[in-house]
């Protein structure tokens, strides 16, 4: 029986915009192509959310990897904050949840600066009873101490969780530790699946 529903927060319950960014930005064709490979598509872009490079390493890091667009990077970097947009759904969905009795958790990779932000500014923070954002204990999904920290932390039992990621690696190594999970691609779906996975 599930009791305990878990968010992944970007691209379920806010949209991680970035190639929209890029566009705002002004950066098109190739040189948007060269701007995401130095960046949201770098290696080392998860490391941030990991909490071992600061934002200033990954600039670095990012100009390292393409030298020649340097100044692209440094704009790029400039306001972070319109990489992502709260889903209008999220603070309604989460407290339809609660109000049926159910426990809300958030799961998710994020960097520390981006990470105080959301909290800050995206309406459904505060309506969770428990969280494990990847900076704050330098695990990352689909690592497996990332999920064991949360059932730790709350004392929560995996098979009473259901988990919502848009990354079915994530959810695949959600559901090696004993949770149920949905890979999101879009609400209409993922509430469809959850409703079936709740009706057991």
């Amino acid at each position: 029986m599930i009791k305990n529903i878990v968010f992944d927060i970007g691209n379920v319950l806010a949209a991680f915009r970035w190639k929209e960014y890029i566009a705002e930005l002004g950066i098109e064709g190739r040189m948007a192509d060269r701007l995401a490979g130095a960046t949201t598509m770098n290696r080392l872009w998860r490391e941030v959310d990991r909490g071992v490079m600061s934002v200033n390493d990954i600039i670095e890091a990012s100009i390292a990897t393409d030298p020649e667009i340097e100044d692209l990077i440094r704009l790029f970097f400039k306001d972070r904050r319109r990489l992502v947009m709260e889903y209008d759904y999220s603070r309604g969905w989460i407290e339809e949840l609660k109000t049926r009795g159910y426990k809300i958790y958030l799961l998710s990779n994020y960097s520390q600066d981006h990470f105080q932000y959301i909290s800050r500014h995206f309406s459904f923070f505060g309506l969770e009873d428990g969280m494990v954002i990847s900076y704050t204990i330098k695990l990352l999904k689909p690592e497996r101490g990332i999920y064991e920290k949360l059932y730790e932390k709350y004392g929560l039992n995996p098979e009473e969780c259901a988990f919502l990621d848009d990354s079915r690696e994530n959810i695949e190594g959600a559901t090696a530790t004993g949770m149920k999970g949905i890979v999101f691609t879009d609400l209409e779906q993922a509430r469809s699946e959850l409703e079936e996975l709740l009706s057991h």
